[in-house]
């Protein structure tokens, strides 16, 4: 059975890990037009990849959970909106956009932590 509010949190960490590896894809294309980009691409491809795929991960799972995400939005540089159904419930999410950018980078600091302790 799953817990009333459980698909709040699975919506959240769709939300973090898309903003997350957008982000990353957008720093990595940047780096094209730098000559730094043969030693930097692989690792921003590397960690945009792992970003997408647990965004995808979370996506699929809320969808799962009977949820399907209509709109995703910055109202403006302050809030993110997102309009979701929930098992034919409509719900309205709104987040702070600086404490989104926090926890991706809470959600990067993790990982490169963990590839660095496997790599050991």
């Amino acid at each position: 059975m799953i817990q009333p509010d459980k698909w709040r949190e699975i919506l959240h960490e769709t939300i973090l890990y898309g903003m997350l590896f957008k982000a990353i894809a957008f720093d990595a294309e940047s780096l094209n037009q730098d000559q730094l980009k043969m030693s930097y691409r692989p690792m921003f491809d590397t960690v945009s990849m792992w970003a997408e795929r647990k965004h995808h991960e979370y996506r699929s799972q809320f969808g799962r959970m009977g949820g399907k995400i209509h709109v995703q939005k910055t109202t403006d540089s302050f809030l993110y909106l997102v309009l979701v159904t929930v098992k034919g419930r409509q719900e309205e999410c709104i987040y702070n956009v600086s404490h989104l950018k926090a926890e991706c980078q809470v959600r990067l600091n993790n990982y490169l932590y963990d590839a660095k302790q496997q790599a050991k």
